[in-house]
């Protein structure tokens, strides 16, 4: 079976792609330039005064003609570039998803999937927000929609940038400006209210979900600003659906970062009927996961912080296994509430949770599989980027005590980013398992989007040089003219501290060390604190987490978030030269131009870019992404899409347990 399949493969490389006939086609139409250049001259050898005029002017408009000629091909050839790039991005996809199919396939032959079990994880319960498919932005909350929703297309593999189909297939590209999606036509919605009957999803139910996102509106018509991908769906000019399974949707000029949109985590396909009738109980009702309304293979039965989530298998799911039933294997999805590295092991050994990770170190880990040699393990890169802080620079903010807004002398911001101690936060935080990350946009794994590390380690609050970090911190305190005698209030998530006990005492303490400040955080639940960032009056924060990088190409986030008025933008950044340079970002269809333009986009940000000085530095500097460990019982079968760095509950589709594995719960 194996060599058949390589066999299929050869065949399919073998083939002339799309891209190939693309840019064949371009280089067609230079040679037809070139051509045309050529025999311009006049056979007649009189020489006759008149005729040598009219024969110059005639080369002349040739020469003319043919210089417009090549521009137009030109344009032409660049089109058929990126078209091509997109044709051998889908024929890639296609091809992975078609092995992955036969790879599952054989999977069945050799190892006898069974049915049944609980998918039994741990989970910070506590740290959610909305169950709103289009404003949930809690990367728990995202973790547990991917086992119950879809989106139209979706990452295979984020890292390695494989797409695969969802509800719909990949788009046709017909040119730069337009996206042609197929829906599958056998995607239905749950059969419960307010889709009783479980019917097939539309075309005007993919409009509709774009829709809410651009208008960016509450039940009432208002604004309404935790709508936070809003930026993202306006790249959107129109839309078109001319039968029940097709949606058009279109930009108004090239768009590198278009893409981008329907492979979200925000881009959750929901029912219109779901919009009417939850509307704000969404944002209101936040605890009441019962008003859901989705597509998935699972489907959310109860929710508390206390205790976690539980979920049963969707009956009807569309999608089927390679035994030919409906996906999933299993039964039950379960996320128990658990926050305490230690609690975690004990219930990962006591078999009450049969997947382990966040928060295990690898010290756990490895005492772990030393107890139990036959546990797989593995490694992936943790998404939840920690940042030095998050800074607000809005002019009518007057501070976390009425003494005006200390954060507008960016000299202040620099100073905490560079008194935080990355390597004591690395060894407090991940016992070690972390490396420094240069943006939360574009952290350490990232290693194409992200400037070489040996620049990062050159860079204030990122070099090893503990000493040279504090001398410069206290520089640009001095600098500021802050008073030293005046009390530092910043705000912390009670999750932080809960997972790490401890943290902020260390926070204060490194401060304190660096430069001599007296400080305190107020510990609040992460919903108060996205409550303040949104409304513009958050007081500024110590390392935390922040969500993962939605996709590792950055530019959709600096358009979200270095342009004033992004759907991101609740810091009231605003520097000139960052916001021009992301606007090209969006329209430059190379992506090697691109990463250039990214490149000086992050040494604007770490203040070390010599053009800019401190001008333009960002809100939210990073410091590190953590190497979290997983480890999972022997009867859980699980594949390599599921240990990405974020967003990947989805690929738990083809997972399977064995329930007649001995060490299998009873």
């Amino acid at each position: 079976m194996s060599s058949e399949r390589n066999y299929w493969q050869r065949m399919r490389r073998s083939r002339m792609s799309r891209r190939a006939l693309l840019r064949a086609s371009g280089r067609a139409g230079v040679g037809a330039a070139g051509l045309a250049l050529v025999g311009c001259g006049d056979d007649d050898d009189d020489d006759d005064q008149q005729q040598a005029v009219a024969q110059t002017a005639r080369q002349q408009q040739q020469q003319a003609d043919a210089v417009q000629q090549a521009q137009q091909q030109q344009q032409a050839q660049s089109r058929a570039d990126q078209q091509a790039q997109q044709a051998d991005q889908q024929e890639q996809s296609a091809d992975a998803q078609a092995d992955q199919q036969q790879q599952q396939q054989e999977l069945v032959a050799e190892s006898n999937i069974v049915r049944g079990g609980d998918l039994r994880f741990s989970t910070p319960a506590a740290s959610h927000d909305y169950f709103d498919p289009h404003r949930g932005v809690f990367g728990p909350t995202q973790y547990w929609m991917g086992f119950y929703m879809n989106n139209m297309i979706r990452w295979r593999n984020k890292e390695q940038a494989v797409m695969e189909s969802d509800i719909c297939a990949l788009p046709e590209i017909p040119d730069e400006l337009t996206y042609v999606f197929t829906l599958d036509q056998g995607a239905r919605f749950w059969d419960q209210y307010p889709t009783e009957g479980g019917r097939l999803v539309t075309a005007e139910d993919i409009r509709a979900n774009f829709q809410r996102h651009i208008d960016g509106q509450d039940a009432t018509g208002a604004e309404d600003g935790s709508f936070l991908h809003q930026d993202s769906y306006a790249k959107t000019s129109s839309m078109e659906t001319p039968d029940d399974i097709t949606f058009i949707a279109r930009t108004e000029g090239p768009d590198a970062t278009w893409m981008g949109v329907p492979l979200g985590p925000f881009a959750w396909v929901t029912s219109p009927e779901a919009i009417s009738e939850f509307g704000d109980r969404w944002r209101d009702e936040s605890t009441n996961v019962e008003l859901s309304s989705g597509t998935g293979m699972m489907i959310p039965l109860s929710y508390d912080p206390d205790l976690g989530i539980d979920m049963k298998r969707n009956e009807n799911y569309w999608k089927m296994g390679a035994d030919g039933l409906p996906l999933p294997y299993f039964d039950q999805v379960t996320f128990a509430n658990l926050t305490d590295p230690t609690a975690v092991e004990a219930a990962y050994r006591g078999r009450e949770i049969i997947i382990g990770g966040f928060p295990l170190s690898s010290v756990q880990v490895d005492a772990i599989t030393s107890d139990f040699p036959d546990h797989p393990r593995g490694n992936l890169a943790f998404g939840f980027t920690i940042i030095t802080g998050l800074f607000n620079l809005s002019p009518d903010w007057n501070g976390w005590d009425g003494l005006g807004n200390p954060y507008l002398d960016r000299r202040f911001c620099q100073a905490l980013h560079v008194a935080v101690d990355r390597y004591l936060m690395i060894d407090t935080v991940y016992l070690g398992s972390g490396k420094p990350s240069g943006q939360e946009d574009t952290p350490w794994f990232n290693t194409y989007w992200a400037i070489p590390e040996d620049e990062l380690l050159q860079t204030p609050g990122f070099r090893p040089d503990r000493e040279a970090d504090i001398m410069e911190a206290r520089a640009l305190l001095d600098a500021s003219g802050y008073d030293i005698n005046r009390h530092l209030q910043l705000i912390g998530p009670d999750i932080w501290e809960q997972t790490y006990p401890g943290i902020f005492e260390t926070e204060i303490n490194m401060y304190r060390e660096a430069l001599g400040l007296d400080i305190s955080f107020d510990v609040q639940p992460y919903t108060v604190i996205l409550q303040r960032w949104i409304e513009g009056t958050y007081p500024g924060s110590g390392p935390q987490w922040t969500n993962p990088p939605v996709e590792l190409d950055p530019t959709t986030a600096y358009n979200n978030r270095f342009i004033p008025g992004g759907s991101w933008n609740n810091l009231n950044y605003e520097y000139q030269p960052m916001e021009d340079l992301a606007r090209r970002m969006r329209v430059t269809l190379d992506q090697e131009e691109r990463r250039e333009m990214a490149h000086t986009a992050q040494r604007i940000a770490f203040g070390t870019h010599p053009d800019h000085g401190l001008d333009g530095i960002s809100p939210t500097p990073a410091v590190m992404n953590g190497i979290s460990p997983a480890v999972w019982w022997p009867f859980v079968h699980r594949g390599e899409d599921t240990l990405q760095f974020a967003h990947a509950s989805h690929r738990m589709d083809d997972t399977w347990i064995d329930v007649n594995h001995p060490d299998y719960p009873a």
